[in-house]
């Protein structure tokens, strides 16, 4: 595993599932669309830091040491559910939704730019 270039094998264990170092590393994260046939969400993660960062201890937001809530970025996220903000009619199965997730759905993403 390598962290911006370096090697990050300090304390290494392969046979750990996922495999797991001394160091973590901490980035944004956006959930473009975590969904199942009821429910949807799109869910930003962002974090206090720019880019990709080297991490170690309470910086990591350790689970484990219940530390989660210390680290650098917002594990849990802000997502928006259209249901939960008051369209409990946008999405789920049945006709009686905008989008019924029980008939086949196209899903296109853009990251439209100017580069």
């Amino acid at each position: 595993k390598f962290i911006k270039g370096e090697a990050s094998s300090m304390n290494w264990n392969s046979t750990n599932v996922p495999p797991i170092g001394h160091f973590g590393s901490c980035c944004a994260e956006m959930d473009i669309w975590e969904a199942n046939s009821r429910a949807t969400a799109y869910t930003p993660h962002p974090c206090n830091k720019p880019g990709l960062t080297k991490c170690e201890g309470t910086e990591c937001g350790d689970n484990a040491k219940g530390e989660r809530y210390l680290g650098m970025c917002d594990k849990d996220g802000c997502d928006f559910n259209s249901y939960r903000m008051g369209d409990t009619s946008f999405y789920g199965q049945g006709a009686g939704y905008k989008i019924d997730s029980s008939k086949p759905v196209t899903v296109v993403t853009q990251f439209l730019t100017h580069d």
